[in-house]
This record gives structure tokens, sequence and C-alpha cells, in this order.
């Protein structure tokens, strides 16, 4: 969840030369740790949008009709963002700062 969030991929694409992944990019990657009462309250809903954004695009792939894949990346773009406001939050980045990062 983390690495997919709109604030990781933001300061990957701003603090490497390329945008390949590396071990040693990865291992520079500022994550953030979670104060110890938030842990596992933090834990268990990234995990539930991680399994549900993973879900939803075993879904789109199976999908027959372009009704179903406009659905269905609605609800992708909606688990996106939510994933994305927990990160914020996680990181403790100000309205101005999520506009800077969603601007990019």
């Amino acid at each position: 969840g983390l690495l997919n969030s709109s604030l990781l991929n933001f300061y990957f694409a701003n603090s490497f030369i390329d945008y390949n992944i590396k071990p040693a990019y990865l291992s520079k990657l500022p994550i953030a740790s979670i104060e110890a009462g938030k842990t596992q309250e933090f834990k268990n809903r990234i995990v539930l949008l991680v399994e549900k954004m993973l879900d939803l695009h075993r879904q789109r792939t199976q999908s027959k009709t372009p009704h179903e894949q406009t659905a269905l990346d609605r609800q992708i773009s909606a688990t996106d963002r939510q994933i994305d406001r927990l990160v914020y939050d996680l990181y403790g980045l100000t309205e101005e700062e999520i506009a800077l990062v969603e601007g990019s």
C-alpha cells in the first residue's frame, strides 16, 4: 500500500535519476514508523484496502463489457484515493503538501 501510494511515487520520481525500481532506491525510501497504538488499526485498514484493490484489478481483467470496466475503474480510483488518504495521514501531510503531491 505504501509503495503504490501517490506520496511515495512522488518522492521516488523526485529523488532518483531513473524510474526503474532498484533495491538501492527502495532502501532509501522514507518508510514512516507507526505509533504503537495506531499500528494494528493502520495495518488492518491498509491491508483491507490493498486486498480490495487486488480483487478489483482481478475483476477488471475478467470484465466483459465496457460498462463493467468503467464501474470497476471508478471503484479502483476510489480505493486508490482511500489508500492515499491513509498514507497522507500517516506522514502528517498538510492540505498544501497533498496538493503538491497530487498536482505532479
